[in-house]
């Protein structure tokens, strides 16, 4: 049986379809990299599968499955931005999922596929479109059952986790830097300070500042802290002002996600946040917001 293939149509097809399997990957891992990388990821794999159609006399033997196991490691490492082995595994799994659902999409569309490139591209674009949207829908979805997090606030070399709450109902915003704000119980934040830190900032949220002179050390810490009050209204309270301070770095955990912000404002709170303590921390989803 004699069958013509053109090496440039079968690399684009490989490049196309490779490119939307790790943008899935990136997507179900919630930005493990961006779309550069998934285009190089895909390039690695198209070569690859040229190398065999060029070189190989059998396409179904044992080397030629180990090569595309190992292609199929390196478009994952290049497109995923992998870290250590475990993060590999995940990540491969996940590969070989999208694989298998972007490949039952065209397969049902395999009769018009075969029609031309341009007739190829665009099925594939809108199965990979339809993925992505379901994928969007269900983790927005997941997001409103699961609103509860892991906070971590780190200042001047320590660190404290606590229980937070993700809250869109909070608008809150610095107007000195534009970066929204996030809320925590002034009686969590307080353990990052050392007793003269925490008279220090009372004092200053009780506009007292009178009462005692820093050491230069402390005062650097403090103009580091940034602390300043923000305007702002909530339900039984109709004005107020609320104390914000400049944390070198608030980290946010979600399962097996983390994410980080720098210099992030937070808000203290004189009040307890939840009734039964069930958390200590308000996060506003306008952090992630560049």
């Amino acid at each position: 049986m004699y069958c013509e293939v053109y090496v440039d149509v079968f690399f684009v097809v490989n490049l196309i379809s490779g490119f939307f399997v790790l943008c899935l990957t990136n997507q179900l891992l919630t930005g493990a990299a961006n779309s550069v990388r998934a285009l190089l990821g895909a390039a690695v794999g198209a070569v690859g599968s040229c190398f065999i159609l060029a070189f190989s006399k059998e396409l179904l033997s044992l080397k030629n499955g180990i090569f595309y196991a190992v292609t199929a490691v390196a478009m994952v490492s290049f497109g995923c931005s992998v870290k250590g082995l475990k993060n590999l595994i995940l990540k491969m799994l996940v590969f070989l999922g999208c694989n298998f659902l972007l490949g039952g999409f065209l397969f049902v569309f395999s009769q018009r596929a075969r029609r031309g490139i341009f007739t190829f591209g665009a099925i594939t674009t809108c199965c990979y479109w339809t993925l992505y949207i379901g994928i969007r829908l269900c983790k927005y979805l997941k997001r409103k059952r699961e609103l509860c997090c892991e906070v971590g606030i780190a200042l001047s070399g320590k660190e404290i986790n606590v229980k937070g709450l993700y809250d869109t109902g909070n608008c809150l915003y610095d107007r000195a830097t534009g970066k929204s704000v996030c809320v925590m119980e002034k009686d969590s934040f307080f353990q990052l300070l050392t007793e003269k830190q925490q008279r220090f900032l009372e004092n200053f949220c009780a506009m007292n500042m009178a009462e005692e002179k820093l050491a230069e050390e402390e005062a650097a810490f403090f103009r580091g802290l940034n602390p300043r009050f923000l305007p702002y209204t909530s339900v039984g309270c109709q004005k107020g002002l609320l104390p914000v301070v400049t944390v070198d770095k608030l980290i946010v955990r979600e399962q097996e996600e983390e994410r980080k912000i720098l210099h992030a404002a937070v808000g203290i709170s004189y009040t307890k946040l939840s009734e039964k303590g069930r958390f200590q921390a308000i996060i506003s989803p306008g952090i992630w917001e560049k």
